[in-house]
């Protein structure tokens, strides 16, 4: 574990599973004290592919191995009595405790933040859910689909009547981790200065709503649904091209300073009909709406792609000061100059299953504060043994639990 990091002296308490990882995952990259405990079942996260060589099993989850690496790991029963007396042990010096339980369950156990605060006054829990921990939706089940749904994501990211569409992995659960981190250390300084710790509660629907830019605002203030604008020609359109798509962005509104460049690239190409584009007809969205309109641009504009590559489409737009960009596979990212240049893409070498697995780096860089990757993501109760010894169990005691099914203790 590096214990010589930016954040050290800050200890958090991992208890999450599909929801919430990626909260504590920000801060051990910077070297903070990150315990991740899971259920005496297993983290549900470890059942969840794709798994490294297409080989399923308890330690070759690669969501699992990302958004747990750096971290120390312990399993615990919270049904059980001494569970639950060690999980209060665990908070009594922590200074963070995420958490992705269904509202009331820990209140149910007699683990409410008013008991954890009791014996821990400046500690800050952070709960993740799917629609908040009060209100008349807090105790609905809930699902990245059905918080992205609830929340306009889906209704936004389609076009015209065609129906909503969901973006790949769990967007609504991700965007309500990275509020949760960010949520959770100004709760955590606060704390620092002042002694006193708090609940902060998070809603995966909320952090979807933080997205729609103004969706809202246009049906509260024009009484327009906004949707996505993908048939309004030059505007946010995706376009095929020799090898894959490009996103090209030639006008907004009636921003004529916009298209000019574009008709001047579509000029110097020496593209078929471009004389076409040079016409004020395009300034109007009406037009660009238009079937007629949209169906003579791509007409034109893509006879033109199809015969370059996305990179050659980026570069000459790019001179021309015309707003496109390749779209972008997994094999482009991990070619991409601009993220390679920062070294953005991390190997980690994960001794479960004796290979190398490449991660996505840190999403921020300071400049004096080191982040790391950390060490490979722990196996099952792998410090479930260290950790209570710290706690002050003694190794009879941990023996004991281990035997009694209140903790796992991996063995060596």
């Amino acid at each position: 574990m590096n214990k010589c990091g930016s954040l050290s002296n800050l200890r958090i308490i991992d208890f999450t599973g599909e929801l919430g990882p990626y909260a504590s995952k920000l801060y051990t990259g910077l070297g903070a004290d990150v315990i991740h405990i899971e259920p005496i079942t297993g983290d549900p996260l470890r059942d969840v592919g794709p798994f490294y060589k297409n080989q399923a099993g308890k330690e070759s989850s690669l969501q699992f191995v990302y958004y747990n690496s750096g971290k120390r790991g312990i399993a615990l029963d919270l049904n059980k009595k001494n569970g639950r007396e060690l999980f209060v042990e665990l908070c009594k010096d922590a200074d963070l405790l995420f958490e992705s339980f269904p509202p009331g369950y820990l209140e149910s156990l007699g683990l409410s933040y008013d008991v954890l605060s009791a014996v821990n006054p400046k500690l800050v829990q952070t709960s993740i859910t799917p629609f908040g921990s009060f209100g008349p939706y807090s105790s609905y089940p809930g699902s990245d689909l059905t918080c992205s749904a609830l929340g306009g994501f889906l209704y936004l990211a389609g076009i015209d009547n065609e129906k909503p569409v969901r973006a790949c992995d769990n967007q609504s659960y991700r965007m309500a981790e990275v509020y949760a981190a960010v949520g959770s250390s100004i709760a955590a300084l606060f704390a620092q200065r002042t002694g006193v710790g708090q609940f902060v509660d998070v809603s995966c629907m909320e952090a979807v709503g933080m997205a729609l830019e103004t969706a809202a605002q246009c049906w509260d203030l024009e009484g327009v649904l906004r949707r996505g604008r993908g048939r309004e020609a030059g505007t946010a359109t995706i376009h095929p091209c020799k090898d894959g798509f490009v996103a090209l962005v030639a006008i907004m509104g009636r921003n004529k300073v916009m298209w000019d460049p574009f008709v001047e690239w579509m000029k110097d190409e020496g593209v078929e009909e471009w004389e076409i584009f040079d016409n004020a007809n395009w300034i109007n969205a009406s037009y660009r709406e238009s079937k007629e309109g949209y169906d003579l641009f791509c007409r034109i504009f893509e006879r033109f792609s199809m015969k370059h590559t996305k990179q050659y489409l980026y570069d000459a737009g790019q001179a021309h000061r015309v707003a496109i960009s390749p779209v972008s596979n997994g094999k482009d990212l991990l070619e991409n100059p601009q993220l390679n240049y920062h070294e953005f893409w991390k190997p980690l070498y994960h001794e479960p299953v004796g290979g190398e697995v490449l991660c996505p780096g840190p999403p921020y860089d300071f400049g004096s504060l080191k982040w790391s990757l950390g060490d490979f993501a722990p196996i099952f109760g792998q410090h479930t043994a260290e950790v209570l010894v710290e706690c002050g169990y003694s190794r009879d005691e941990i023996n004991a639990l281990d035997r009694e099914g209140v903790i796992h203790v991996a063995k060596s």
